[in-house]
C-alpha cells in the first residue's frame, strides 16, 4: 500500500509540475515574428518564368546527320540532341523541369531545373541558352563548357499536332 502511495504522489507532483511549467509560459501576439525581407537582393528587379523563351523552343541536334535520323530525343547519343518545350528540357539521359527561369536579354535564358535521371535518381541543375545566330543554340549546363545546338525541327503542341 505504501507503495501505492508513493507512485499517486510522484505522479501527482509530475502532473502538478507539468502544469505549472505550461502556465508560466506568457506569449503575446507577435513575440515570435521575425523581421523578413519581402524579396531576395539577388531577385531584385528580375521577373522569373516557368518557361523557356521563345527562341529556344524546338528541337536541337549537334549536327545535320543527327538530325536527319533522330526519331526520340531519349534514344539519341547523349549530348546530341536536346528537346526544349514551354517548361521542359530534355535530354537522352534526363527530362528536366523549369521552377524558376530569368530572361537576361533577348537572345539569353538562365534556368534552375528539377530533373528526372534516366538512372531513377532526381537532381537539380541550371542551364544557360543562348541564341547563336539565326539556327543556333549554345547551351550550357552548370559549369561545363557550353555546347552547340543547331536547330533541327519545332515541337507541334498536341492540340494542333491531331487537328493537322
Amino acid at each position: 500500500m505504501d507503495l501505492v502511495k508513493r507512485s499517486l504522489v510522484v505522479a501527482l507532483l509530475g502532473f502538478g509540475a507539468g502544469i505549472a511549467f505550461l502556465g508560466a509560459a506568457h506569449a503575446g501576439k507577435g513575440d515570435r515574428v521575425l523581421s523578413v525581407p519581402r524579396g531576395s537582393p539577388i531577385l531584385e528587379r528580375k521577373v522569373l518564368d516557368l518557361r523557356f523563351a521563345d527562341f529556344a523552343q524546338g528541337i536541337w541536334a549537334s549536327d545535320v546527320p543527327t538530325c536527319q535520323r533522330l526519331e526520340a530525343i531519349d534514344a539519341a547519343d547523349d549530348g546530341t540532341a536536346v528537346a526544349v518545350f514551354r517548361g521542359l528540357i530534355e535530354t537522352p539521359d534526363r527530362i528536366c523541369l523549369v521552377y524558376g527561369a530569368e530572361t537576361g536579354s533577348v537572345n539569353s535564358q538562365r534556368a534552375a531545373l528539377n530533373c528526372d535521371l534516366e538512372s531513377g535518381e532526381e537532381a537539380l541543375g541550371l542551364i544557360t541558352l543562348r541564341r547563336s545566330g539565326k539556327e543556333g543554340l549554345l547551351i550550357q549546363d552548370g559549369t561545363h563548357e557550353p555546347r552547340y545546338f543547331q536547330f533541327c525541327k519545332p515541337i507541334l503542341p498536341v492540340t494542333r499536332s491531331v487537328t493537322q
